[in-house]
C-alpha cells in the first residue's frame, strides 16, 4: 500500500526534528560551545537538499523498489553492497531511538523504571507498527504532527523570556575548525532523510501539491532552531549537563512551574513521537534486510529487528549512554555514505545507464 506527498512530508519533517531534541544539543555545546547552532542549521539545510535529491530519485524509479533500482543503476554486486550499509545506519538509529527513549522516559517519568517493563510493551508496540506497513505509521505522524509543532513552541515561548542572548557572543570566538569537527563528531544524528530509501515505489505523487515538502522543511528547522536557540540561550555553559532539550527546557526554565500541565503533556507526547519514529526505522532496517539477503517474506526480518532491540536494550543497561557507539568516526562515516554519497553514486549510475540504452537503441535503428 503507498502513502501519498503529504504524508512523505510529514514523515520527513518528523524525522528531521526526532534526535534533535534529546540529547545532541548538550552533547554538540561540548566541541562548538555558542556557535552549536550554526552546525545544526548548516548540516539540516544539506539534509534538506538531498530530500529534493532523493525525491527526484524517487520519481524516477517508477514502481522499482530500492533495491530493483539501485540494480538498474548499480548492478547487483554494488546494489547488495549499499543494502548492507544500509543496514548498518538503520540498526544505529534503531539502537539510538530505543535506548534514547528509554533513559528519557525514566529520567522523566519513573525513576525505578525496570528495563525488561519498558522495553518489552515497546517491542510489542514496534512489531505491530511494521507489521501493519508504512501507511499505518504514516497515518500515526498525520495525528500527532500538529499537537508536536505546537507543542514544541508553547514550551520554547513560555521560557525565551529566560533567555540570554550575550550567550551566543562573541561570535566564532575559536575559529571555525571546532565547528567542521563538530559537524562531523554530530553528523549520525542527522541524516534525516535516509529513511526515504526504503520508501522507493510506495509514494503516490499523482495529488501531490508543489510547494508541500518545502514548507514541513522550512518547519522542521524553524522549530528545531527557536529549540536549540532557547536551550543555548538558557543554559550556556551548563548545557553538557542537560540530557534532553525538551524536558529540560520546561522544568528548569524560569517561564515554567513543576505542576504546569500542558508542558508534561507536551513532554508525554514526544514520547508517543519517539515510539513512531522507532517503528518507522524498525520497518526500514526489516526492509533493508529482505533486500540485502533476498529473503522473501517479512517475518525472520521483523523477528530480527526485536530481537535486535531487544538485545541492544539489555546491552545497553550496563552502558551510560549511548554515545559511545553513536558519537563515533565509524557511524558518522556510515551517514556520510548513505546520506551524501549514495545519493550522487546512483545518479550517475542512472544518468550512465541511460545514455548506454540510447546508444544501444541507436545502434538497432
Amino acid at each position: 500500500m503507498k502513502i501519498n506527498y503529504r504524508q512523505l512530508s510529514i514523515l520527513v519533517f518528523m524525522s528531521f526534528i526526532a534526535l534533535k531534541f534529546l540529547a545532541l544539543p548538550g552533547l554538540m555545546y561540548v566541541d562548538s560551545a555558542n556557535m552549536s547552532w550554526l552546525v545544526t542549521l548548516v548540516l539540516m539545510i544539506v539534509d534538506g537538499i538531498y530530500v529534493f535529491l532523493i525525491l527526484d530519485l524517487m520519481k524516477k524509479c517508477g514502481q522499482k523498489n530500492i533495491f530493483e533500482f539501485l540494480c538498474y543503476c548499480l548492478g547487483p554486486v554494488l546494489a547488495r553492497a549499499f543494502m548492507a550499509v544500509l543496514v548498518v545506519k538503520y540498526a544505529l538509529v534503531v539502537a539510538n531511538i530505543s535506548k534514547g527513549l528509554e533513559f528519557f522516559v525514566v529520567e522523566n517519568f519513573y525513576n525505578d523504571l525496570k528495563w525488561l517493563v519498558f522495553v518489552l510493551p515497546l517491542i510489542l508496540l514496534t512489531n505491530f507498527m511494521v507489521y501493519k506497513g508504512i501507511r499505518n505509521i504514516a497515518r500515526v505522524n498525520e495525528i500527532i504532527v500538529w499537537p508536536v509543532l505546537f507543542g514544541c513552541i508553547y514550551i520554547a515561548l513560555k521560557s525565551i523570556s529566560g533567555v540570554d542572548l550575550f550567550n551566543f557572543l562573541p561570535f566564532f570566538k575559536d575559529g571555525v575548525a571546532p565547528l567542521f569537527s563538530s559537524g562531523f563528531n554530530h553528523l549520525s544524528w542527522f541524516g534525516s532523510s535516509g529513511f526515504m530509501f526504503m520508501l522507493f515505489g510506495k509514494v503516490d505523487f499523482s495529488n501531490g501539491k508543489k510547494y508541500t515538502m518545502l514548507k514541513y522543511i522550512f518547519l522542521a528547522i524553524a522549530l528545531t532552531m527557536l529549540m536549540h536557540v532557547v536551550f543555548y540561550g538558557l543554559f550556556d555553559v551548563t548545557s553538557p549537563t542537560h540530557s534532553f532539550c525538551l524536558s529540560d527546557i520546561s522544568q528548569f526554565s524560569s517561564g515554567h512551574s513543576s505542576i504546569d500541565e500542558l508542558s508534561w503533556l507536551v513532554v508525554s507526547l514526544w514520547v508517543t513521537a519517539q515510539a513512531v519514529q522507532l517503528a518507522l526505522f524498525s520497518f526500514c532496517m526489516m526492509q533493508a534486510i529482505k533486500y540485502t539477503f533476498n529473503i522473501k517474506n517479512d517475518v525472520f526480518p521483523i523477528l530480527f529487528v526485536l530481537i535486535y532491540i531487544f538485545t541492544w536494550s539489555f546491552i545497553g543497561e550496563n552502558t551510560v549512554r549511548l554515545e559511545v557507539v553513536f558519537l563515533s568516526a565509524f557511524s558518522s562515516i556510515i551517514t556520510i555514505l548513505v546520506q551524501y554519497i549514495l545519493p550522487i553514486i546512483i545518479y550517475i549510475g542512472y544518468a550512465v545507464n541511460n545514455v548506454k540504452r540510447k546508444k544501444g537503441a541507436k545502434c538497432k535503428s
